[in-house]
């Protein structure tokens, strides 16, 4: 994806009491704003339960998403951050970046912003150190591959 995750996709919460309801809550604006089906969370879920906690990708940092169907309307990313973590199977996670791609190719293209994001290991101690969707979308809009 060429722009950061715009602000009304992202959310600031103290806690959750579970990793699946982090989840729920993270994948609300893509279902408000027509981004995803419903459906498409159950499949996050039933891609967790298959494959384990293959989302996360760094420390704290979880990328929960499944693979392109018709239960995903258009590409889009939403990002909870949390500021106390919840267990996901054994590990603790504070942010979760969830990635809904209509095709493949912006599967790719989106992995590929984020990779470079997070090699930058400077990008996610900050984003953890963020308090408000303010300050995220600042440090998005800084720090994501054009």
């Amino acid at each position: 994806m060429a722009e950061p995750i715009s602000p009304e996709l992202i959310q600031v919460a103290d806690e959750s009491p579970s990793y699946q309801e982090a989840i729920q809550l993270a994948c609300e604006p893509l279902i408000r704003l027509g981004y995803i089906e419903p459906s498409y969370v159950e499949r996050i879920f039933d891609a967790l339960e298959t494959f384990g906690p293959y989302i996360i990708l760094a420390d704290e940092f979880a990328l929960p998403h499944a693979q392109p169907a018709e239960d995903v309307l258009q590409t889009g990313l939403s990002l909870l951050l949390l500021k106390q973590p919840v267990d996901l199977m054994g590990q603790p996670v504070r942010a979760f970046m969830v990635l809904a791609a209509k095709n493949s190719s912006d599967h790719i293209e989106s992995l590929e912003s984020l990779a470079h994001f997070l090699m930058e290991s400077a990008s996610l101690n900050q984003l953890k150190q963020c308090e408000t969707v303010t300050q995220i979308h600042q440090l998005l809009s800084e720090r994501w591959e054009k």
